[in-house]
C-alpha cells in the first residue's frame, strides 16, 4: 500500500511536470508569436477584413459665362469580383446552399472542395448572366482565369441599374461581388462646343480642348477612409476608422455664351445642308476685350459617344484653330492698314487697276472685273487684287512682312485651348518674285480662322491687338467661392487710331451697294466686314480648280463695335453657279448676327432703319448688288 501510493505520487508529479512543461512551451510559442510575429499575423488577419478606401475627388465643372452647366462628374459604378473571396471555401458553400435551398454544412458533405468552388463559379457566371447580357460561357471563363486581385465585370453602371445589381447579389448570396462606386464624365449638351470643351480619357484625364488645359485646375486632390467590410463587401459602419475627405477641383467659367452658340451650330448645320463643304468653321468675339463668345466647326462629334453626327466622320480637333487655309481677300486688311498705318495711302488715294489686267513687273495680275480707276476705298470694298497690290506697294516687302507678323500670323495667338498652330507664313529670303502680290491677296500665307478673327478685331478695337481668350475665371467649388479671372495677355497697340479707322471706312464700303459684301447688311446696324474667296490648295496637290475657301469677316456697329464674327467654308458645292464669299459666306455672317444682337442686347446704330413705314404710298424696296 505504501509502494502503491509512492508510485502513484511519482506518476502525479511527473504528470505535472510535463504539464508544467508543456503549458511553458505554449506560452513561450505564444510570446514568441506575439513579440515577434504579432505585427505580421494582425496585418494578415486586417488584410482580410480592413480596407483602405480612396475617395476620388470631384473633377471641376465647365460652365458658360452666364452659369449655365456645360461638363461635369456623374458617379456611375463598377462591378467588381474579389477573387479571395470567390476562392474562400465557406463562402462559397454559402452561395451554392441558397442555389440549392440546403444548409451550407449539407453542401460541404455533398461535394469535394474543388468540386464546391467550380460550381460556384458557374453559379454566380448563371446568375450575373442575365443581369449583364453577357453570355455565361464567357463570365466563367473570365472568372476561372482571374485567380489574384480584383476583376472588373462591368463599368458605367448608373444608380438605378446599380440598385437592381445589389438587390440581386444580396438574393442570391453571391460573395465576393460587389459595387464600386466611381466618376464618369457627363456632358448635358453632349452636340454644342464639342471640339472647345473636348473630353477626358478612360482615366478621367483630360484629352482635348479645355478639358485638356485646365486638367490641373479641374483634377482635385483624392481622399481615404479606413474601413471594415462583411464577406460581401459591405461596410461595417461601426468599425470606420480614419477619414480625409477628398478635395474637389476647381470649376471653370469659359466666356462662351450658350444661346449663341446655339444659333451658331444651328447656323452651321444650315451650311453643311445646303453646300455640302468639305468643313467649315466659325467663331464669333467681342472684340473689346478679346472674349470668344462662340466657336464651332463642322464635321464634330458627339461629346458622349465620341462618334461622328449626320453621318459625317468625327473630327475631334478644334479646326478653329488648329486647321490651316490661305484666306485670300480678307488678309488684305494687312496690306492697307500697313499704308495706311506710314502714311503711304489714303481712302480716297486712286489708284489705276489697269481694266483688270496688270502686266507691268514681270508677272501678272488680275480682276474678276474690268475695273479702271478706282480710290483706294473702293479698291477695297470691290476687292480688287490689281487695287490692293498698288496701295500695298509702296511699302515694300520687309515692312510689309513686318506687319504680318505683328498682326499675329505666324505664331500662335496664345487662347486657351490645345493643339493651336502656329500658322505659316515666310521669311523674306524665301520669296519669289510674285511672293509680295500674292501674300497681298492672301495667297502664300498660311493662318488659322482665329488668326484671322484676331486680326480682324485689330481694326474694330482701332487698331489695338486684345489677344482672344476663352476663359472667363476659375472658381473653387464651394458656396461662397468667387470667381478669380483669367491672367489675360496684354493688349498691344498695332497700327495706329488714325489707320484703323481709315480700315474700318474701306470695310464698311465692302459692305454697301458697290461692295462685294452687301449681303452682310442688316438694317439698323453700319456692318464693317470683307469677302474672301481663294482658291482652294492641297498639299503635295496644288491649286485645285474649281475648288474655293469662301469665306466673311465682319463687326458691327462699324464705329463702335461690340460683336465680331468670321466664317470660314472650305470647299462649298454650288451646281452650276460660282463660288464668292460674299454669295456664300455673308448670308451666314447676317443670319447669326441678327440673332446675336438680341442676344447679347446691341443697340442700334441706325434705329431709323428698322422703324416701319407706315406713310400712305410708301413701299421699301431693298436694292443689292456686287460680287468678287
Amino acid at each position: 500500500m505504501v509502494v502503491l501510493n509512492s508510485r502513484l505520487k511519482t506518476r502525479l508529479v511527473v504528470g505535472c511536470g510535463m504539464l508544467v512543461l508543456t503549458l511553458s512551451l505554449l506560452s513561450g510559442r505564444l510570446f514568441f508569436i506575439e513579440a515577434f510575429q504579432g505585427g505580421d499575423l494582425s496585418a494578415k488577419a486586417r488584410a482580410h477584413y480592413e480596407y483602405k478606401e480612396e475617395l476620388p475627388a470631384e473633377r471641376g465643372r465647365i460652365f458658360d459665362r452666364s452659369g449655365e452647366l456645360l461638363a461635369r462628374n456623374q458617379t456611375v459604378f463598377s462591378l467588381v469580383v474579389d477573387s479571395q473571396h470567390l476562392r474562400d471555401q465557406g463562402l462559397a458553400s454559402i452561395g451554392l446552399a441558397r442555389a440549392e435551398k440546403v444548409s451550407s454544412h449539407e453542401i460541404r458533405k455533398k461535394y469535394l472542395p474543388q468540386e464546391i468552388q467550380s460550381r460556384y463559379r458557374e453559379y454566380v457566371a448563371e446568375s450575373l448572366s442575365a443581369v449583364l447580357r453577357e453570355p455565361k460561357q464567357d463570365l466563367a471563363r473570365r472568372l476561372r482565369e482571374k485567380e489574384v486581385g480584383p476583376l472588373v465585370l462591368a463599368k458605367g453602371i448608373e444608380d438605378d441599374f446599380a440598385e437592381q445589381l445589389e438587390e440581386w447579389i444580396d438574393e442570391r448570396a453571391l460573395a465576393g461581388i460587389y459595387l464600386q462606386r466611381g466618376q464618369r464624365r457627363y456632358y448635358p449638351s453632349p452636340l454644342s462646343l464639342t471640339q472647345v470643351i473636348g473630353f477626358v480619357d478612360s482615366d478621367g484625364v483630360g484629352a482635348s480642348g479645355v478639358e485638356k488645359t485646365f486638367d490641373a485646375e479641374m483634377t482635385g486632390t483624392p481622399g481615404y477612409r479606413y474601413c471594415e467590410r462583411d464577406s460581401r463587401r459591405r461596410e461595417i459602419h461601426a468599425y470606420r476608422g480614419l477619414q480625409v475627405d477628398p478635395r474637389a477641383g476647381r470649376d471653370v467659367y469659359l466666356t462662351i455664351d450658350m444661346a449663341l452658340q446655339s444659333v451658331l451650330e444651328r447656323e452651321l448645320d444650315a451650311v453643311i445642308d445646303e453646300y455640302r463643304p468639305e468643313k467649315v468653321t466659325a467663331i464669333w468675339m467681342d472684340p473689346r476685350n478679346g472674349e470668344v463668345l462662340a466657336m464651332a466647326s463642322r464635321p464634330h462629334f458627339d461629346l458622349a459617344t465620341r462618334e461622328g453626327i449626320r453621318g459625317m466622320d468625327p473630327i475631334r480637333r478644334n479646326i478653329a484653330i488648329t486647321d490651316l487655309y490661305q484666306p485670300g481677300s480678307t488678309f488684305k486688311i494687312v496690306g492697307f492698314s500697313g499704308a495706311f498705318d506710314r502714311g503711304l495711302a489714303d481712302p480716297s488715294m486712286e489708284v489705276d487697276c489697269h481694266m483688270g489686267n496688270y502686266d507691268l513687273e514681270g508677272f501678272v495680275l488680275k480682276d474678276h472685273h474690268e475695273y479702271g480707276r478706282l480710290t483706294a476705298e473702293m479698291a477695297f470694298a470691290k476687292s480688287s487684287n490689281i487695287g490692293a497690290y498698288l496701295v500695298t506697294r509702296p511699302l515694300n516687302k520687309h515692312v510689309f512682312h513686318h506687319y504680318m507678323q505683328e498682326f499675329g500670323f505666324g505664331k500662335k495667338t496664345g487662347i486657351e485651348l490645345n493643339a493651336e498652330s502656329d500658322g505659316r507664313i515666310f521669311p523674306v529670303s524665301r520669296w519669289t518674285a510674285t511672293s509680295f502680290s500674292s501674300q497681298v491677296m492672301g495667297y502664300e500665307v498660311a493662318v488659322t480662322p482665329l488668326q484671322m478673327a484676331t486680326a480682324c478685331s485689330v481694326i474694330a478695337n482701332g487698331g489695338v491687338l486684345k489677344p482672344p481668350t476663352i476663359l472667363k475665371g476659375l472658381k473653387e467649388n464651394r458656396r461662397d467661392a468667387e470667381l478669380v479671372g483669367g491672367l489675360s495677355a496684354p493688349a498691344r497697340r498695332i497700327i495706329s487710331e488714325k489707320a484703323a479707322m481709315q480700315v474700318r471706312r474701306c470695310m464698311v464700303a465692302a459692305i454697301g451697294e458697290k461692295g462685294t459684301g452687301t449681303n452682310a447688311a442688316m438694317p439698323g446696324y453700319t456692318v464693317a466686314g470683307k469677302t474672301g474667296t481663294a482658291r482652294k490648295h492641297v498639299e503635295n496637290v496644288g491649286y485645285v480648280s474649281g475648288r474655293y475657301i469662301a469665306s466673311f469677316m465682319g463687326f458691327l456697329p462699324a464705329e463702335n463695335p461690340e460683336l465680331l464674327g468670321l466664317i470660314v467654308i472650305d470647299d462649298p458645292r454650288l451646281e452650276g453657279r460660282e463660288v464668292y464669299g460674299g454669295s456664300v459666306a455673308a448670308p451666314f455672317f447676317k443670319r447669326v448676327a441678327e440673332d446675336a444682337v438680341k442676344i447679347l442686347g446691341i443697340e442700334p446704330d441706325r434705329p431709323e432703319e428698322l422703324i416701319p413705314a407706315v406713310e400712305e404710298g410708301i413701299v421699301a424696296v431693298e436694292h443689292s448688288e456686287g460680287g468678287e
